[in-house]
C-alpha cells in the first residue's frame, strides 16, 4: 500500500520522542504528519482532511484546549475523530475534554494496542492487511528513543 492511499493522522505534540514513537507505531496503516504546537495544526487542518487527530492537551502557544475550541468553531465534525494523548489530566481537565465530545482520550505512557485500537475507532481502518505489533510498549520506548538520537 503506498502512502498516498493510506489514511492520514495528524499528530499535535511538541515532544519529539512522542511524536517518533507514534509514528513508529502507526507507520504501517497510516501516514503520519506531526505538528508541534496548536497554531500549526490549525494551519495543516485547513489544507487536508484528516482521518483522525491524535492531540497533545500541554504545548507551548496554542495548547490542546485552544485547538479543540477552534476545532468546536470551524471544524465541528473533525472533533469525532480527535484523541486526547497527553500525561496530565486533571480531573478538571477531563470535563473540559469531555465537554468537547471528542472521540476518546488517553494517558502517556499508554500501551501500543491500545493506541492503534484507538485510532482505528477514530479514524476506521487502515485499507489492507490488519496491523500487528509484536513488540511492548517498553520495547518501542526504547527503540524511539534510540531512533531519536541518530544523527540524520
Amino acid at each position: 500500500m503506498s502512502s498516498v492511499e493510506k489514511p492520514v493522522v495528524l499528530l499535535v505534540d511538541d515532544n519529539e520522542a512522542t511524536c517518533t514513537l507514534v509514528t513508529a507505531i502507526l507507520q504501517r496503516d497510516y501516514a503520519v504528519h506531526v505538528a508541534t504546537d496548536g497554531l500549526e495544526a490549525l494551519e495543516q487542518i485547513k489544507t487536508r482532511n484528516y482521518a483522525a487527530l491524535l492531540l497533545d492537551l500541554r504545548m507551548p502557544g496554542l495548547d490542546g484546549f485552544g485547538v479543540l475550541q477552534q476545532l468546536q468553531t470551524h471544524w465541528p465534525d473533525l472533533l469525532r475523530r480527535v484523541i486526547v494523548l497527553t500525561a496530565a489530566l486533571s480531573a478538571n481537565d477531563m470535563n473540559r475534554v469531555k465537554a468537547f465530545d471528542v472521540c476518546g482520550v488517553m494517558a502517556k505512557p499508554f500501551e501500543v494496542e491500545a493506541l492503534l485500537a484507538a485510532v482505528r475507532q477514530c479514524a476506521g481502518p487502515a485499507e489492507g492487511t490488519p496491523s500487528m505489533s509484536l513488540l511492548s510498549s517498553g520495547v518501542i520506548l526504547l527503540l524511539a528513543d534510540l531512533l531519536r538520537q541518530v544523527p540524520r
